[in-house]
């Protein structure tokens, strides 16, 4: 009894890691290829567009972002910049209302206590005037038509929110630190372009994404993953959300200290975000149910998975020469992540060892989140993420 407990306890954490690692991949590429949708695209549509952005101590990039979006291949005077300050303690309001002073698109709203981001975007979406908003960070740097290929899909009615593709910049100097995010960005990327194909982008680019402003519903006032839940929220409501490759922005990549700390925080709001997604998870949403539950439920369950594999098949190992040997191949990654984090302090990288490395710290992070959750220690506030 106990030991096919065992083995069925083994075969579905088995079947759950292959599923979101590969087959859900694999199969929501091929479904892109024979469902792609067809969506309208005007390159002159050039409606009113607001970009929302909610900053806390950003003094060290605030202007280089804003003057950034002043350069983007668009009509200008139908550009409004909306930003929002969480009772920053730096210099950043100061630059902030400086440059309002010289840039009539700025729409500055200094808030005089610290509130939380869910409580600034609420805020800011209230003040917006454009039809679209696109939302961004506040180190997210736009290419000059970025906002375009955002826009023109909007032309199509069916269209509710477009993302763009987010690419890490320098690379060599968070790889020197263990960080193999770039490779999974990439990943992540490609997914996302093929969920898109079929108008069902399963959690935009945070940094670069955008919606019609009649499908935003202000955000719960608790610890959630944001951008995660307002592109939710636009599939649940019956609308495309596509994902435009050629809309790029970019951003600097963080070092494995702190993208390993951006993990846990990431995972722990997400898990708080739960509560607002239970009606998108039933089956009458189709592919959007399935890209959630494959794309993203059982991602952030994925540690869990890999602990009961582990312990299972250690059990099992005794009954047979397939427990046997997956056990040992199982032990030979740990050692590989082991060798990697060992090389990674002496700023050596070796491609396996490092990918082996990374794979099992993030999923070390996403434990930790979703402990953090069970144990009601995320707050709501937010910390920008220091970059390599």
């Amino acid at each position: 009894m106990i030991t096919s407990l065992c083995e069925f306890v083994f075969f579905v954490s088995g079947l759950f890691l292959i599923h979101t690692y590969l087959i859900y991949p694999v199969s929501v590429y091929l479904l892109g290829l024979l469902l792609k949708k067809k969506i309208l695209h005007d390159p002159d549509f050039q409606p009113v567009v607001s970009i929302v952005l909610s900053a806390y101590n950003e003094e060290k990039v605030i202007e280089k972002t804003i003057r950034n979006f002043l350069r983007a291949d668009y009509d200008l005077s139908k550009l409004q910049i909306v930003i929002g300050s969480d009772n920053s303690s730096d210099k950043t309001n100061e630059i902030i209302e400086s440059l309002s002073k010289e840039i009539t698109n700025i729409d500055f709203y200094p808030f005089k206590e610290r509130r939380g981001k869910a409580r600034v975007i609420n805020d800011l979406v209230k003040a917006a005037k454009g039809e679209i908003i696109i939302f961004s960070d506040a180190n997210t740097m736009y290419s000059p038509d970025a906002i375009k290929n955002i826009v023109k899909y909007y032309s199509d009615e069916r269209v509710g929110g477009v993302s763009g593709r987010l690419v890490l910049l320098n690379k060599e100097k968070a790889i020197e630190s263990g960080n193999q995010e770039t490779k999974y960005w990439e990943f992540e990327n490609w997914i996302k372009e093929n969920e898109g194909k079929l108008g069902c982008l399963i959690g935009a680019n945070g940094g670069i994404y955008s919606i019609r402003r009649e499908l935003f519903i202000p955000l719960p006032l608790t610890t959630i993953a944001d951008d995660f839940i307002i592109s939710l929220r636009v599939l649940e409501q019956g609308k495309l959300f596509v994902y435009e490759k050629s809309a790029t922005a970019e951003e600097e990549s963080s070092d494995i200290t702190n993208e390993y700390k951006r993990k846990i925080r990431i995972n722990t709001m997400n898990f708080y975000s739960l509560q607002y997604m239970k009606e998108i998870l039933k089956p009458k949403y189709g592919l959007v149910s399935y890209g959630l539950w494959s794309h993203k439920m059982i991602r952030w369950f994925s540690p869990v998975f890999i602990v009961i594999l582990l312990i299972s098949n250690f059990l099992l190992s005794g009954l047979n020469s397939f427990y046997e040997y997956f056990f040992y191949i199982q032990l030979v990654f740990y050692t590989f992540s082991f060798l990697g984090y060992l090389l990674k302090k002496i700023r050596v990288h070796f491609i396996l060892f490092a990918l082996c490395f990374y794979f099992t710290y993030m999923n070390l992070a996403l434990l930790i989140g979703m402990i953090k959750f069970l144990m009601k220690k995320q707050s709501s506030f937010w910390q920008s993420t220091e970059r390599a």
